[in-house]
């Protein structure tokens, strides 16, 4: 099974939309439920 570029369409996707909402509402309500940095940072630790 291939996500080929599914993952980077989705992470673009998110992004955007992030950026819509905190130009036009001035809020991040978008990345409600997001990966914190830490728990993020943590994937890519050997």
């Amino acid at each position: 099974m291939s996500l080929g570029t599914a993952l980077a369409q989705g992470a673009y996707t998110a992004a955007r939309r992030a950026a819509a909402e905190a130009l036009s509402e001035g809020t991040y309500g978008e990345l409600d439920g997001a990966l914190d940095f830490g728990t993020l940072n943590g994937h890519f630790v050997r």
